[in-house]
């Protein structure tokens, strides 16, 4: 029988670390820099989502004719609703690359999938409020005829999903293209 001794790094101390290795602090400016991101993805992606929200309020029934002092609420809350989506698709992307700074690198296919991810979304979100009555359109609403649901909210999160990325990309640093955080 043949044995094998262990093979040992000779940069590595005791406890298996590499000596002289900065990835504990590579480690906490990459959780700081994940921290930034995401918070300025939920400023952000509120502050769009809160005034695309008032734009398209003469589109829907229950909202057209009203001030926009007495529509604020009601669009506070789907903004809040559309930054949970926003972090929805940024947690899907991250399960499925198996990476915590997938959202933070500057790729195009990134972009075009959180796209699609918002639209998917968008659509399961306007067919199911309209089957059961939460909403309904007025004619200033076009509705897609494929899709079977209103343009607006569709380029709502089909645009201001990537929009979010971007503007966070830039704001919680530069962008990632390859390698660590």
């Amino acid at each position: 029988m043949i044995h094998n001794p262990p093979r040992h790094n000779r940069s590595a101390n005791q406890a298996g670390h590499v000596v002289g290795s900065p990835a504990k602090a590579d480690s906490r400016m990459s959780w700081q820099r994940l921290g930034r991101f995401l918070a300025v993805v939920v400023l952000v992606g509120f502050s769009l989502n809160e005034i695309w929200e008032m734009v398209q309020m003469p589109a829907y029934v229950e909202t057209a004719g009203r001030s926009w002092s007495s529509t604020l609420g009601l669009c506070t809350r789907a903004a809040v609703g559309d930054v949970g989506i926003i972090l929805g698709i940024c947690g899907v992307g991250t399960l499925a690359a198996a990476d915590l700074g997938w959202g933070m690198r500057d790729r195009w296919n990134i972009y075009a999938a959180v796209a699609v991810m918002g639209l998917v979304v968008a659509v399961l979100v306007e067919h199911a409020a309209l089957a059961t009555g939460r909403w309904s359109y007025t004619e200033r609403m076009p509705v897609v005829p494929v899709l079977d649901a209103g343009l607006w909210p569709l380029l709502q999160m089909t645009l201001l999903t990537p929009l979010t990325f971007w503007i966070a990309q830039r704001w919680a640093g530069r962008s990632t293209r390859k390698g660590t955080l």
